[in-house]
């Protein structure tokens, strides 16, 4: 079926205020977005079925499970243990290489947790072991911003991917497959470039 030239522009026009109306403050994101879903259906863009064929179940019900899996392991304190764990088992190996372990259990995790939750996780870790070895904070703390924004290689590490996932038809071992090399590349990078930038 080809795509009609009218319906095209008044998606446009909706998506347009809808943008103007979030950008300008008189709505709420979460808002401007319902009532554009709801222009658009009254507008006869979509009607209510196609709209509903639109919507990805899958991802509600994984944002859904994703979120209590994420505030377990908060509340209960299991990715603080998990953090803790992977920095003093290379304890005795010297800075550079607690760094970059403590580099890629904030790498794993992002893709387990959000980012926001991971940087606030691990950034007091960050302080408090770089304080330990005697080294500038600021070199641990880089490393979970960096670290904390390799949250490419699951649906649920960040918010895009999951929106992306049912539009693209993409699965979870799509993530994984391009994601994974990613991560270890900037792992990689920093776990070099650090110790030789700050003379480790």
């Amino acid at each position: 079926e080809l795509p009609d030239p009218k319906l095209a522009h008044r998606a446009l026009a909706i998506f347009g205020v809808m943008v103007a109306s979030v950008l300008t403050g008189i709505l709420p994101i979460e808002i401007a977005s319902i009532g554009g879903a709801l222009a658009i259906i009254a507008f006869g863009v979509l009607n209510v079925r196609q709209a509903a064929r639109a919507i990805d179940r899958r991802i509600f019900l994984m944002v859904g499970a994703m979120l209590g899996v994420a505030t377990a392991l908060e509340v209960t304190g299991g990715a603080h243990a998990i953090a803790n764990a992977s920095v003093v088992m290379f304890a005795g190996y010297g800075v550079p290489v607690i760094l970059s372990a403590f580099f890629f259990a904030i790498a794993v995790t992002t893709n387990v947790l959000t980012n926001n939750a991971t940087a606030v996780l691990f950034t007091p870790i960050a302080i408090s072991t770089a304080t330990q070895l005697g080294v500038d904070p600021m070199i641990f703390v880089y490393a979970v911003i960096f670290a904390a924004n390799c949250s490419f290689a699951t649906p649920m590490g960040y918010q895009t991917n999951l929106l992306v996932m049912g539009p693209g038809h993409y699965e979870f071992r799509d993530f994984v497959r391009a994601g994974t090399p990613l991560v270890i590349l900037l792992w990689l990078s920093y776990s070099f470039f650090a110790p030789w930038y700050y003379g480790l």
